[in-house]
């Protein structure tokens, strides 16, 4: 084989030094077969037989069926490793023979070997086929790519390692040595989730002791201790931790560094006397400040909600015309239906849905165009009420029973003040048999309910939690009288709008939501309206300016007329006695002067001649001209003075209807007066 002229170009690649590896991959490139120069290189060369593209060996023919049923790559792929073949053959020529592909790619009848080695892994996307022109192909031709030197111990140590194996149990235990700590006593599931909660706080188990047991809040955040107090220890679980420290041979320290993180948390715990209340009342406390600013806001938000519904007279002149607009819609015809009172909120809701026939003016929408007519003010009733546009997110059952939740924790760290209280001063008579761990661990304490309010007051003063529990209690007790002004006051708005009775059992957001929707569906129509408006606007506007263009083409078209000559005034057909005297002096002097004759007869043609006034059809056509301008004033006064007349018919009318409404609404005040004194009276 070395002497082979065919493979003398690798045997000299070999000599140089570099690896087969490289060698074979450079055999690949050429299409020769890599697995030659495993052989001996002594001995000739045995030619396999021809070999059969990738695409047609009948041990791939399953896989390519996928792969033309159009099944991805990646599930062939899956496939292929699901019946113990290597899928990276599929990364390779398709139409090259298996034996020419790389040699890492191994038959799919061979079995893999296990590698007893983990190696770093470049995760990158790899490309199939390429480009003659591209990079990849220069670089594939570059011969000094394959002379490049590698340290491979340099290599094999920075990105390989032996993979070790694992004891077992058994080996472990015969051992006599772990390299973790063993669960001993409680549920593995839960001492595993228990540690890796607790691995979050970074802090020792003593001190987590020590802070509950001081209720201190200024070390731990509220998530820490909602994070703990699932997997503080269960009287169960306490009975058997104490069982398993007190049995056995060995010392305390050796048991208890066989014991799990959780279970060592446990342990620690153990040693707090009320160490579930004391946490719960630690919780209470970091959590007390948030959860009281955020029930105060929604209290007040509620009481400020009803104020502003209760106030508002836009809202209630607005009520006002919407039931005024549906007990004419309700009572027009010959029917006898009298006349509604009053609404309830929730029709409110279906104001949006009732359809003029043209199936495109709803009744709010009219509603709307009713109240810009009248009063346009009305139309900004939202701006009244900025507090309901928030307060319909407050559910008030949720905020009662928070309440009563913060009460109930509150009575429990009162109790445990008054307790730690006791235990220091020593004041109240101790229990005559002696108390037990379980007396210890439980959440019973001994509270003499017969002291006095001055004597509570005094041991809760000489206590951290103690002075912490007695402004808890007034903060409490004020927003518990807010919240019964507040329920009051949304009482008293039901009634307001009639709602009380048998129809009081509508909720603080469902009222609110109603109100809120029924501003969206206003301010809807609203836009619809002004958008119709303005259409008709642009409308009329293109109309007028459409017929002014037809009037301008029309006189344009049209011959020009000539202007009237000025009429003649009486007087100026009398004649003048200026004129007259000047004629008569001019006459006398005639008559004075000798005529002189003229000895050229032309000269008579020149002689002045009086001037005739015109008289003919031209006078005749200026006076008719001038009665059809007459004609045209005297019906453009007719017009205007039409018009005038419909503007004061369509004003009285409006003031009409304005009576009626103010009527109305006096109507159904004094309806209401009424009723409220016969309700007074009976």
């Amino acid at each position: 084989l070395k002497n082979d002229p065919k493979y003398t170009k690798y045997m000299k690649m070999l000599k140089v030094g570099m690896p087969l590896p490289v060698v074979q991959h450079s055999m690949t490139r050429d299409g020769l077969d890599p697995t030659i120069l495993e052989g001996d290189h002594n001995k000739p060369v045995q030619e396999a037989p021809a070999a059969v593209p990738l695409k047609e060996d009948p041990a791939y023919t399953k896989y390519f069926k996928m792969l033309k049923l159009g099944l991805p790559l990646g599930a062939v792929k899956n496939a292929m490793e699901r019946d113990g073949v290597d899928s990276a053959v599929m990364d390779g020529d398709h139409n090259v023979p298996l034996s020419a592909q790389k040699p890492n790619i191994v038959s799919p009848t061979k079995k893999k070997e296990k590698d007893t080695y983990r190696r770093t892994r470049l995760h990158w996307e790899t490309l199939g086929q390429v480009n003659s022109n591209s990079v990849w192909a220069a670089l594939a031709d570059d011969e000094e790519m394959e002379q490049i030197e590698i340290d491979e111990t340099e290599f094999t140590k920075l990105f390989q390692a032996e993979i070790k194996s694992t004891p077992t149990a058994a080996q472990s235990g015969q051992s006599g040595s772990s390299s973790r700590n063993a669960v001993q006593v409680i549920d593995p599931k839960r001492a595993n989730n228990g540690g890796i909660i607790l691995a979050r706080l970074r802090m020792s188990y003593d001190d987590m002791a020590t802070i509950v047991d001081n209720v201190d809040e200024t070390k731990m955040t509220a998530n820490q201790v909602q994070g703990i107090i699932e997997y503080m220890p269960t009287q169960t679980e306490r009975k058997s931790l104490r069982a398993y420290m007190k049995s056995g041979s060995g010392g305390s320290e050796e048991k208890f560094e066989k014991l799990c993180e959780c279970e060592k948390f446990m342990i620690a715990m153990i040693s707090v006397k009320q160490s579930r209340m004391k946490l719960r009342a630690l919780l209470f406390k970091l959590q007390f400040r948030g959860c009281i600013q955020d029930l105060a806001h929604d209290v007040f938000s509620v009481e400020k909600a009803c104020d502003e519904l209760s106030n508002s007279v836009k809202l209630r002149k607005l009520f006002g015309i919407v039931l005024n607009v549906g007990n004419r819609l309700n009572t027009a015809g010959p029917s006898d239906k009298r006349k509604a009172s009053a609404f309830s909120i929730h029709s409110l809701l279906k104001l949006n849905q009732a359809k003029a026939f043209d199936n495109k003016t709803t009744f709010l929408q009219y509603v709307v165009l009713v109240v810009q007519r009248n009063n346009e003010k009305l139309l900004n009733f939202s701006d009244d009420l900025p507090t309901v546009a928030k307060a319909d997110k407050i559910y008030w059952d949720q905020c009662i029973n928070e309440l009563e939740e913060m009460e109930t924790q509150l009575e429990i760290v009162r109790k445990l003040a008054l307790h730690d209280a006791n235990a220091k001063k020593n004041i109240y008579s101790l229990p005559k048999k002696k108390s037990t761990q379980d007396d210890d661990d439980s959440d019973n304490l001994n509270i003499d309910e017969d002291m006095s309010l001055e004597e509570e007051v005094g041991l809760l003063r000489s206590t951290k939690i103690g002075m912490f529990a007695l402004g808890a209690i007034k903060k409490v007790s004020q927003l518990r009288e807010r919240v019964d002004i507040a329920k009051d006051k949304f009482s008293g708005l039901l009634q307001y709008f009639g709602e009380d009775g048998d129809n009081a059992k509508m909720d603080v957001h469902e009222l609110f939501a109603i109100i809120n929707t029924f501003s969206r569906d206003f301010e809807a129509a609203r836009e619809v309206v002004n958008k119709q408006e303005q259409a008709k606007k642009r409308a009329e506007k293109k109309e007028a300016n459409t017929a002014s263009k037809k009037l301008k083409t029309i006189e344009e078209s049209s011959p020009p007329i000539k202007k009237n000559p000025p009429m003649l005034k009486a007087s100026s057909l009398q004649p003048s006695m200026s004129n007259v005297l000047a004629e008569m002096q001019q006459k006398k002097v005639l008559k004075t002067t000798p005529p002189t004759i003229s000895h050229f007869p032309d000269d008579e043609a020149n002689l002045p001649r009086e001037k005739t006034p015109p008289v003919g059809q031209s006078g005749i056509e200026e006076q008719q001209l001038e009665r059809e301008r007459i004609e045209k004033e005297r019906q453009l006064m007719e017009q205007e003075a039409r018009i005038a007349e419909e503007q004061r018919l369509e004003k009285e009318k409006f003031e009409r209807e304005q009576n009626d409404m103010e009527e109305q609404a006096r109507l159904v005040e004094e309806q209401k007066r009424l009723e409220q004194q016969q309700l007074e009276q009976e």
